[in-house]
């Protein structure tokens, strides 16, 4: 199982170097081919200087983690404990494919949660139509209740698939007096563990921030021995990355989530959850209509949690086009939506548009095109390969360090240096199947495919 004990560091040595050597090769290019102002060196000056301010918002998101616990991924040790009530949310489709994962994920809740709390619960949310063994056995196990969503449930704003059913789940704790100031409410999937760090991070966050810091988030790790595909495991570096970079700029720094929000590993007082709610219409990506109220009505509130959640990545490299197809299509809808204000969801609009244009930066297209008009595909000027240098070097570390830290989370910590190393041409595999994701989302937010039924990414069991 998951390694939740070691400790991993933040190394800087791999941006310094690889921004060094970009540059040297992007100047002896200019060197030996002279650019042009034809229109397509201005068009590739725009999108390949694009990622730069997000690369600029994530290494000051890490310069925070650093300043914090000395570069250390944050994973925390706390021994104490808290009364407070502590609900462990798990939405699931109670399918009989999916309830190993299932099992597994109660097994960490309950293994672990007495270590630091004393008062919890796990509430499994699944919808009318689930196996009925799969129930019996799962309302069977102590400290499990389980909510299942009728089929002629509807919420005022017509909420779908797990938006729905959290909102269901928020509702019947109101019901019994738990939507109070004395009660958390913790988010998980139904294939994702929890380890002691996690656990300890939850008592942590009661204990020390009570009435102070109203939600906290922390970072998503994919364990290799989760995951049957090891090129969706490569892929899924990025993640744990984006966590303690971008993220931590926005929740730890800011204490405003303006990057979204997971819709798991995260901590939420139940009061602000039941204030808030998540009755979002029309959206599979509910956490991040959450993030975005939150940070309107609440800003300052939010922290990250230090620790890890232990996560299986996609099963296929099919599987994980569909889940990036799905977000992409989501955030698109979500960043298009009239009703929000542009001031609070301009940073992840941004985002946004930088992912759904990759089709249009992707560097093996773009010098294709430039071969195929005659032209260099080089911007018209020496200085703007500084910011793509930028980019490419930030996103390349980026990567590196996402790699270390699943590394960190998995039972066997063998690294090798040929697995850092195959990163660095690997990126142009990784960003061509984000790309495909993208194109895929970007359709079906034009009205192709629309996704409406409630669609499940097969992991590994």
């Amino acid at each position: 199982m998951a390694n939740s004990g070691s400790r991993v560091r933040l190394t800087w040595w791999p941006l310094v170097v690889i921004f060094a050597v970009v540059c040297a090769l992007s100047f002896m290019v200019t060197d030996l081919v002279r650019p042009s102002h034809h229109w397509f060196g201005w068009y590739l000056a725009v999108v390949w200087s694009l990622y730069t301010p997000i690369a600029v918002v994530g290494v000051l998101g890490a310069l925070h983690l650093r300043r914090q616990d000395g570069g250390l991924v944050p994973r925390s040790t706390f021994a104490g404990a808290t009364d407070r009530m502590v609900v462990f949310t798990v939405p699931t489709l109670g399918r009989a494919d999916t309830v190993n994962a299932l099992r597994r994920v109660i097994r960490s809740i309950s293994g672990h949660a007495p270590s630091n709390l004393s008062t919890w619960r796990i509430d499994v949310v699944t919808e009318q139509g689930a196996s009925e063994s799969v129930l019996d056995e799962l309302r069977s196990q102590p400290r499990v209740r389980v909510l299942v969503v009728p089929g002629d449930y509807q919420t005022p704003n017509g909420a779908k698939f797990k938006t729905r059913a959290n909102h269901f789940a928020m509702e019947q704790r109101r019901l019994t007096g738990e939507n109070d100031a004395h009660t958390y409410v913790y988010h998980l999937d139904d294939d994702t563990n929890v380890g002691p760090d996690t656990i300890a991070s939850i008592a942590e966050f009661v204990v020390s921030h009570n009435n102070c810091h109203l939600l906290a988030q922390g970072t998503l790790t994919f364990p290799r021995e989760l995951t049957t595909s090891r090129l969706a495991w490569y892929c899924d570096a990025i993640r744990p990355a984006d966590d303690l970079t971008r993220f931590a700029f926005f929740t730890g720094k800011l204490g405003r989530p303006l990057g979204g929000l997971h819709g798991e590993h995260v901590v939420i007082r139940a009061d602000i959850e039941d204030e808030i709610g998540w009755d979002f219409r029309d959206t599979v990506i509910e956490d991040a209509y959450f993030a975005l109220e939150f940070a309107q009505r609440y800003p300052g509130r939010a922290t990250t949690l230090n620790s890890f959640s232990y996560g299986a990545s996609p099963s296929s490299v099919g599987e994980l086009v569909k889940q990036r197809r799905r977000w992409a299509e989501g955030l698109l809808r979500f960043v298009f939506k009239r009703s929000l204000p542009w001031r609070s969801k301009l940073p992840l609009f941004y985002s946004v548009a930088c992912w759904a244009t990759a089709p249009l930066q992707f560097m093996p297209l773009m010098l294709a095109l430039g071969l195929a008009m005659g032209v260099p595909a080089l911007p018209p000027y020496r200085w703007i390969m500084v910011l793509w240098a930028t980019s490419v070097a930030t996103r390349t570390w980026q990567y590196i360090q996402g790699l270390k830290v699943n590394i960190a989370a998995s039972a066997d910590q063998r690294n090798s240096w040929w697995r850092s190393t195959l990163l660095v041409p690997g990126l142009f595999v990784f960003s061509a199947i984000e790309t495909y994701a993208a194109v895929l989302g970007l359709i079906r937010f034009l009205g192709v495919g629309r996704q409406r039924v409630s669609e499940s990414i097969a992991k590994p069991l």
